[in-house]
């Protein structure tokens, strides 16, 4: 039979999509161009173990579909940012410049690195207008990550500042094809501009756009080849959509994650891939197949009767026929690199809650109190620490932890079977009900959790975990 792939059904994982072929065995023929293809940056250090390039936050110019042309934010001039190629051990070297009209700084989502280099308010001051900051950590781990400001997230992100990062490990799935996907949603006015007025449902359920993405691009066409073993490398980096994906028809197989690969492959027929999460999923269009299909965004129920929304299409999936693929690498059983950390009772509560102010504000809290009141949780460095996660609010949550991996223990009392081990750094806990995770904190310093809609977590659902 063939599931759902969920929070309620798999303790979650990764999709996103790629560049380019990683086959180590030659195909029927080469791709065809890719229309969606991100910009690389430019590596100005000649070393091969260092990846080092300048990095501009800046205004530029951009139109989505037929809608006028928007004044966005970008990484580089690009929505999305640039595309940030590496291997594990690689030394990242970062020059930023701030040319915004704002304060900013950069996150790098997913990676473990010195906190100080985490780009965040509790570890680093906001970089002016006209400042420039050098970030440069080791890529310890093998993944698709991300880059995004941690200063007004809710309309920085919003605006266009998100960029990608894949980091290859030594023995990388063999596939025909390999595209990364960034999936995104904006919402503009007619004329083309940001509304600067937030709705109520929109405070309340995270700021969804009107027209949805594709690496940038509205309406966008995806091509596949017929026949080819395709692997998908998606990622969400919307404010608040939750993307639950589909191509009906075709079977998908969830391979991994944040922070690696699945034992076994997860045989599928929907992805749910919520604000920040990455999903890696591999699917075959037959040989003999023609035409068109469709990437389909199918309700889901997050909270507030969100569920009740029809379909909607996220892009057409166009597949190429000039030349099947006939001798399609086998579906992928990826080397997984992870060791389970013990289990053992709870001794660090995270409640997820939301309340009103007494003027009527809406407020996301975390243990009944608003970031930056929330009181920091207190870690010695190389603690094993388990967290109970608990959603007491009538929404989902995607919970994300800044600097470590965490494992899944349990839903609700339901331990996580050992084919579901997999390490994550963001996680849908639903409403209503508790995660029981673990962590090794072995970085010392000061660090962010929080939910990943972004109004959510500049309304107050964010904490600080220290290190020391």
């Amino acid at each position: 039979m063939r599931q759902h792939f969920s929070p309620g059904a798999y303790m979650l994982a990764a999709l996103v999509m790629a560049c380019g072929s990683s086959s180590s065995e030659p195909t029927s023929s080469a791709p065809p161009p890719d229309p969606l293809a991100l910009t690389p940056v430019v590596d100005e250090n000649p070393d091969p173990r260092i990846v080092e390039f300048r990095l501009e936050a800046r205004e530029a110019e951009k139109q989505f579909g037929s809608i006028p042309v928007t004044r966005v934010w970008t990484y580089n001039g690009t929505i999305p940012g640039p595309l940030v190629d590496a291997n594990v051990g690689d030394r990242l070297i970062v020059h930023f410049k701030n040319s915004l009209p704002e304060p900013t700084t950069v996150h790098w989502h997913g990676i473990r690195l010195p906190a100080a280099m985490d780009g965040t308010l509790a570890m680093q001051s906001p970089i002016p207008p006209g400042g420039e900051f050098r970030y440069e950590f080791v890529l310890k781990d093998a993944g698709l990550f991300w880059f995004h400001p941690h200063v007004r997230t809710d309309v920085q992100i919003e605006k266009g500042l998100a960029g990608v990062i894949r980091v290859r490990g030594t023995d990388e799935p063999v596939v025909d094809d390999e595209r990364i996907i960034v999936l995104d949603d904006v919402r503009l006015k007619d004329d083309g501009s940001f509304p600067t007025y937030l709705d109520d449902t929109s405070k309340m359920m995270g700021r969804e756009g009107n027209t949805l993405l594709v690496n940038g691009v509205a309406n966008a066409t995806i091509p596949v080849r017929a026949g080819a073993t395709t692997r998908w490398r998606i990622l969400n980096v919307a404010n608040g959509r939750f993307f639950n994906l589909t191509i009906p028809g075709v079977p998908l197989w969830v391979i991994g994650t944040d922070g690696g690969f699945y034992g076994e492959p997860r045989d599928v027929d929907h992805v749910l891939v919520a604000p920040a999460e990455r999903y890696d999923v591999v699917f075959q269009v037959p040989a003999n197949a023609g035409g068109e299909l469709e990437l389909r965004n199918d309700p889901y129920e997050r909270g507030h009767e969100s569920g009740l929304r029809p379909p909607m299409t996220v892009a057409k999936v166009q597949i190429d026929t000039a030349a099947p693929v006939t001798n399609a690498a086998p579906l992928p059983r990826p080397v997984q690199h992870i060791t389970r950390l013990p289990d053992g009772p709870v001794d660090t509560p995270i409640v997820l809650n939301e309340a009103t102010s007494p003027s009527g504000e809406i407020l996301f809290t975390i243990n009944d109190a608003v970031y930056p009141n929330v009181p920091p949780i207190m870690v010695d460095n190389g603690a094993i620490r388990v967290l109970e996660v608990k959603n007491a609010s009538e929404m989902d949550h995607p919970f994300h932890l800044h600097g470590f991996f965490f494992q899944i223990l349990a839903k609700d009392g339901v331990p996580t079977s050992a084919g579901d081990l997999v390490d994550k750094d963001t996680v849908v806990v639903p409403m209503m009900s508790t995660l029981k995770l673990v962590a090794r904190f072995d970085e010392p310093g000061m660090w962010m959790y929080h939910c990943h809609i972004n109004e959510h977590s500049e309304g107050g659902m964010m904490g600080e975990i220290h290190v020391e």
